[in-house]
């Protein structure tokens, strides 16, 4: 059978040769993945900052759903979640200002 890949991001595993895993590794859904895993590292902050310039999402905000989800490249956050996001960071900046 060979030696196999397994893709922690993606949760998949594949013959492992060069070809598989080049293709694998530049795939859509290997990058969407990725970043989807990175984005929860994110602080609140870097968060609160991105999603203050971008547009709201009017397919979101109309039906709740999106058809690109995380690859979307307006807000699909409303004004509440950008109030406890915002009372979030500032909640942190308070609490490390403390710590001093």
């Amino acid at each position: 059978m060979g030696k196999r890949y397994f893709c922690d991001y993606c949760d998949r595993s594949f013959q492992d040769n060069l070809h598989n895993r080049k293709k694998h590794l530049n795939g859509v859904q290997h990058l969407r993945a990725k970043r989807v895993w990175y984005d929860l590292f994110r602080d609140a902050a870097a968060i609160l900052q991105e999603e203050q310039t971008k547009k709201p999402c009017r397919k979101f905000l109309q039906t709740g759903q999106c058809d690109f989800g995380s690859n979307c490249r307006f807000s699909h956050m409303t004004e509440q979640d950008l109030e406890k996001l915002s009372a979030q960071v500032q909640g942190e900046s308070s609490s490390k200002e403390m710590s001093r």
